[in-house]
């Protein structure tokens, strides 16, 4: 066996060593139905508890959008804390989008740690919030490795191993890598596994969901959100922004 092909035999023994599955977000438009509140979705009714109100903009009264609702009832999903409701609200209408988790009347994320039927509450939607179509969250098992641009904060030694493969252009011999286990890295919507940047890797906690622009919102040009769950509490979750 020559340097090179070795090289490559344990760039692939340490990708398998590193490969995980994620959730990829499937967004399938439908027609509304009657009861949405305990299906994952954008645009339908958000699962709420007796006593409880549609989160509002404390500074302005406003309502805010909720930008989606995910049901984890069997634990398929890899979230890092125990709930199987997760909402994200967002003061989307505003007019500036916030880029990270800095202004928190801009934005609210609730969990819930199980579903409880008999306590539920249907909330109509607030008249000042716009009408947004329907569309389940579904999901598919896939596999995912790091991305490049996060390489050295998660493996150095496999980025080190690329560099000693193809010292020109160690992103490629990476890269080539990881479509030939793994598929070809692209963008989009999951849960778990690693994320994918837009623009710089500047994880703020464990990695937990990033959800992409959508028909019903665009996160600046093309932008991206990413969720992170803070390593010492993971029920405390970050968010950020990237856009091109």
């Amino acid at each position: 066996m020559d340097v090179t092909s070795g090289l490559s035999t344990q760039l692939h023994a340490k990708l398998q060593g590193l490969l995980q599955t994620k959730q990829q977000l499937l967004i399938e438009p439908a027609e509304r139905p009657t009861a949405s509140q305990l299906l994952s979705h954008i645009g339908g009714d958000p699962y709420f508890e007796l006593g409880e109100t549609w989160p509002v903009n404390p500074e302005t009264g406003q309502p805010l959008e909720l930008i989606f609702q995910l049901i984890n009832p069997d634990g398929t999903m890899p979230w890092p804390f125990e709930a199987q409701v997760v909402q994200f609200y967002h003061n989307y209408y505003s007019g500036e989008l916030p880029y990270d988790d800095s202004e928190p009347h801009d934005y609210r994320i609730k969990l819930y740690p199980r579903a409880r039927p008999e306590q539920m509450l249907q909330l109509p939607r607030p008249a000042a919030l716009p009408p947004i179509a329907f569309s389940y969250l579904c999901t598919q098992a896939v596999p995912s490795l790091p991305d490049d641009d996060e390489l050295d904060m998660i493996s150095p030694s496999t980025e080190a191993l690329c560099r000693q493969l193809r010292p020109d252009d160690w992103r490629k011999a990476y890269n080539e890598a990881v479509t030939a286990l793994a598929g070809e890295p692209d963008l989009g919507s999951w849960v778990g596994g690693y994320a994918q940047w837009l623009q710089s890797a500047s994880p703020t906690g464990e990695f937990w969901l990033q959800f992409d622009s959508t028909n019903e919102f665009s996160w600046g040009d093309s932008g991206l959100l990413y969720f992170f769950a803070d390593f010492d509490d993971p029920t405390q979750i970050s968010f950020q922004l990237q856009s091109c």
